[in-house]
């Protein structure tokens, strides 16, 4: 009945409209709608519930993009692009065409724009590709983790664990097309080994979630963020759903996570094809943990995760290699989002639009392989287009030309740089249209596996290195040598050897990643930590046996014994063998006086025991300092708090005089032996543990220096420690007090009085800092934030290096340089006391510092560097092409290029050539600070002579 009706409808229209009018709809879709989706029911739009009618696409769809099916739906039948073609009008025929009575119906299809699609193929994050890679849900990659703790019981806990497959959990993963941003979310339900680290990051949460930050070993990879969310309660429910959303936006993957009670949330960046290396740090546990049936974790000393790319087979994709590539023709899948990368004369998402054009290529193809005395075939190649002519026209002006031909080649034999040059294809249609395209050579100078001005040595690289012809073996990671034939040098590792191993007390480095394996009686990511007591050998795991309050040694296990106790485990008491003989003679009047004697012994001793631990500061600080800088903790003399100690009953604050890293720096009266003194006194601003971290880390850095044999405080520039004030709610460092202020300030005073005119006698001060970085040159350590606010200048004109808040350990430590604001958003909740938080100022930080992180000696140098252009423009604030506020990787690229500050208007180019030495690439380049005195002393003895 319904047919019937709808015949009479239309043969009423036709006889009102006429035939080839025809009904038009108009429906809109996504571009990212999928294939198979209805995009217009046309029994539907006609107001016919129920229809079999026989259709069929007339026009309107030259890439046949849509289908009809059989119950007359305009179907998806190929994935659409909205850069190609944003709109069409298909004429769809309704019943047979020998039927008179036929209608042609149009359908126009809008096409929406939808950003972030369609998935953009870069190729910095392209990932291998595994032919025989696994259709089951198997990861792109492998995640392995290593973790240790230390348990309440002085035990060392060492787990590692590798996944390569999602368990029972709901897993969401979203990718930025255009940045290899990889946000991947993990629900759990059995959380089996993961219980550790779930407990672990509980005990560490803020705001409804935990999170850790994890750092790369290479610079070429960004941080890994790891987020633990809770959903226990319906606070937490609502501000970690929020979180999600934010992160994710992704309403699919929001579905799949609602019900979850835990969510792991990773955010990194995928950006080599090699493996990656991580390591992470748990902020300070607030109490211990406990572990199913384990001993409860008191300290977690290291977190490393390794990520491996394994790769998906061709046509598969996605970091399940679940999802099915829709490339065509020969495309190459992107193996993380499925971007397709097409070959010449296609393109559209899926590769499989027609692209007409003549196309210029190359055998071989790869540009490194086109060198001296090589045979080059030029191609010259038409696609989907009706070719009248064909030409490839030479640098030398002649051409070859071909009538009727898609194709044309040229081999040019025994190519020279003087082939070098445009070689153009033009190709002409029937219509009158021109194609071009141009090949442009760059000839590389030897052939494969020669090097040298005249190509006559040879390489033979091992170890899968490559031959330069200018440099010859460019080594994988780990290897060195003019064939890649050996190994990295001791204390060393990576790419051409260029960094230095962390790892102390003997253990072996790895020269491709710089891992440490530790020997028997240390832990820890450096090997740095020794065992705890009663444990030693090899990964803490052996048991001592010692007796007695022995020290068990940590390596070997050896007791050293306590008097009057010997033997092995310090449990033989030669007294005991007189013991009755004794008893014989012991009178009841000696018992009395022993038990007296005891009594009061036990008495004092319960007086030193009621001090509670940490009362005097000196368990606090070291806990503190172990945090940061464990082997900063061993190197401060025991007791180093209260030899330094006073107290705040002998100050008399004053006004404030400045801001330092962590507090306050105040003019204040102490009162001494010898009379009252003016000081500095630096003063803990906000009552939290980085706070407390950086008091004791400076503190601890002054006295090591102060207390250093060769240390001279008449003629030392670094700022001189006068006292500590260590008390519950009142922490003072008390240094001398240096009248005119800080060198930044005295050197925009004089510019301000004498113009921007460079003063010459200004470079006294630079002088000073120099003698300043030898002596920490020589107690191995490095400042990390020289720069002219942190030269301080005394009354009688003296310069002295202040504010050692950031100051570390060279071989004890990594600094790393988190990415600011601008580099990434950070989340809300960011941990406060974690010591990454602290941001140096960039434009003041060494490449290598921006890049891997680590500071040393050399960084320094790089720092002390910017400080002379400081003094050079009387202050100014360093800038690099005009930019004053650089995220960190765009610095980096800034110095990789070649780009330094620029000659300052009055500096002399003498001086500028210090700079330039200063910012030398490779560190170990760089002027040692005594050489840098002698340099700048004999440019101030030159100036003063010719006066």
């Amino acid at each position: 009945m319904a047919a019937k009706c709808l015949i009479l409808l239309l043969n009423v229209y036709f006889l009102r409209c006429g035939a080839n009018e025809g009904i038009n709809f108009t429906v809109s879709v996504p571009k990212n709608t999928e294939v198979g989706r209805d995009v217009a029911s046309l029994p539907s739009l006609l107001g016919v519930e129920k229809a079999e009618l026989p259709c069929g696409m007339v026009e309107g769809d030259r890439y046949g993009r849509f289908s009809v099916s059989t119950n007359c739906t305009v179907v998806v039948a190929r994935p659409l692009d909205w850069s190609i073609q944003s709109e069409y009008l298909l004429k769809v025929r309704v019943r047979g065409l020998q039927d008179l009575g036929h209608l042609v119906v149009g359908v126009k299809v809008k096409v929406s724009n939808v950003l972030g699609y369609p998935p953009v193929y870069n190729e910095t994050c392209e990932t291998p590709v595994n032919p025989a890679g696994n259709r089951t849900e198997d990861f792109l990659f492998s995640l392995s983790g290593s973790f240790e703790a230390v348990t309440t019981a002085g035990d060392v806990i060492f787990l590692e664990k590798t996944i390569s497959k999602p368990t029972d959990n709901s897993l969401t993963i979203t990718v930025e097309n255009n940045n290899c941003q990889v946000r991947m979310a993990i629900g759990l339900h059995n959380l089996n080994d993961l219980t550790r680290l779930v407990e672990l990051l509980r005990a560490t949460q803020q705001n409804y979630r935990s999170t850790i930050s994890c750092h790369a070993e290479t610079a070429a990879q960004s941080e890994l963020s790891l987020a633990l969310l809770h959903f226990g309660t319906p606070q937490k429910y609502k501000l970690n759903l929020r979180y999600l959303e934010e992160q994710l936006q992704d309403p699919q993957a929001m579905e799949k996570l609602q019900n979850q009670p835990l969510v792991y949330f990773f955010s990194f960046e995928f950006l080599t094809k090699r493996k990656a290396y991580y390591t992470c740090k748990l902020p300070i546990l607030r109490s211990p943990v406990s572990i199913s049936n384990a001993p409860s974790i008191r300290h977690v000393q290291t977190v490393t995760l390794d990520l491996n790319p394994i790769g998906c087979a061709p046509d598969r994709y996605g970091f399940l290699c679940d999802r099915n590539c829709i490339c065509k023709n020969g495309a190459r899948c992107h193996g993380v989002n499925g971007a397709c990368k097409c070959r010449d004369g296609w393109h559209g998402v899926a590769c499989d639009i027609p692209k007409p054009g003549v196309f210029a290529t190359t055998t071989p193809s790869d540009p490194s392989k086109i060198y001296n005395s090589a045979d080059v075939t030029l191609h010259c190649q038409v696609h989907h287009v009706n070719v009248t002519t064909l030409a490839l026209r030479l640098p030398n002006g002649s051409e070859i030309v071909r009538s009727n031909s898609t194709q044309l080649a040229k081999t040019v034999l025994n190519i020279q740089s003087k082939d070098n040059g445009p070689y153009k294809c033009q190709a002409s249609d029937s219509y009158g249209n021109v194609f071009n395209a141009t090949i442009l050579l760059d000839i590389v100078k030897c052939p494969p596996n020669r090097k040298g001005e005249l190509c006559d040595e040879s390489c033979d690289c091992l170890q899968g290195g490559t031959c330069d012809w200018r440099t010859g073996c460019v080594c994988p990671l780990g290897w060195t040598g003019s064939r890649c034939n050996a190994t990295c040098p001791n204390d060393t590792y990576g790419e051409q050897c260029m960094k230095e191993c962390r790892c102390r007390n003997g253990a072996n480095c790895s020269p491709y990643d710089g891992k440490c394996t530790c020997t028997a009686g240390w832990y820890g990511l450096q090997c740095e930590v020794p065992c705890p007591k009663y444990r030693y050998g090899l990964r803490c795991q052996l048991t001592c046996t010692c007796k007695n309050n022995a020290t068990c040694d940590n390596v070997d296990g050896s007791c050293r014994c306590v008097a009057p106790w010997t033997g092995k485990n310090c449990d033989e008491n030669p007294a005991s063998r007189s013991e009755p003989l004794f008893e014989s003679l012991v009178t009841v009047g000696s018992i009395i006086m022993l038990a007296a004697l005891v009594t009061t012994i036990l008495n004092k001793k319960r007086h030193l025991c009621g001090v509670q631990p940490g009362k005097d500061g000196e368990t606090e600080a070291l806990l503190q300092l172990q945090q940061v800088e464990a082997g900063l903790a061993q190197t401060v003399r025991p007791g180093w708090l209260s030899r330094w100690g006073t107290t705040s009953r002998h100050l008399t604050l004053g006004h404030l005089v400045g801001v330092g890293m962590f507090g306050h720096v105040i003019q204040a009266k102490l009162k001494t032996a010898a009379g009252d003194i003016t000081v500095a006194a630096k003063e803990v601003s906000t009552p939290d543990s980085r706070c407390y971290r950086s008091f004791y880390r400076e503190a601890a850095i002054l006295v090591a220096v102060h207390e250093d044999q060769h240390h001279d405080n008449l003629r030392s520039n670094i700022i001189q420690l006068l006292g500590l004030v260590n008390e519950s709610t009142k922490k003072y460092i008390l240094m001398e007090y240096a009248s005119k202020g800080n060198l930044l300030w005295l050197l925009r005073q004089t510019r301000r009085q004498n113009g921007t005119q460079f003063l010459p006698h200004n470079l006294r001060y630079a002088v000073h800092i120099a003698r300043a970085l030898q002596e920490l040159q020589r107690l191995a350590l490095t400042h990390c934030d020289v720069a002219a606010r942190n030269v301080l200048i005394t009354a009688d004109d003296v310069a002295k290096l202040a504010d050692f808040g950031q100051a570390r350990d060279v071989y004890t430590t990594v600094q790393y340089v988190t990415n600011d604001e601008g580099d990434r958003e950070q989340p809300a909740n960011r941990d406060k006391d974690n010591v990454k938080n602290e941001v140096l100022p960039l434009n003041w930080v060494s490449l290598e510092s921006l890049e891997t992180g680590e500071y040393t000696c050399q960084s320094d140098v790089w720092s002390f560097g910017v400080l002379l252009w400081e003094i050079a423009t009387m202050g100014r604030e360093p800038r690099y092409d005009g930019n004053n506020q650089p995220t960190c990787h765009q610095l980096a690229q800034t110095l990789r290029r070649g780009i330094r500050l620029s000659k300052p208007p009055y500096c002399s180019g003498e001086m500028y050539d210090v700079m330039m030495s200063c910012w030398r690439e490779n560190p170990s380049e760089r002027p040692c600070p005594d050489g840098i005195e002698k340099k700048l002393m004999q440019m101030i003895t030159e100036k003063e002579t010719r006066v």
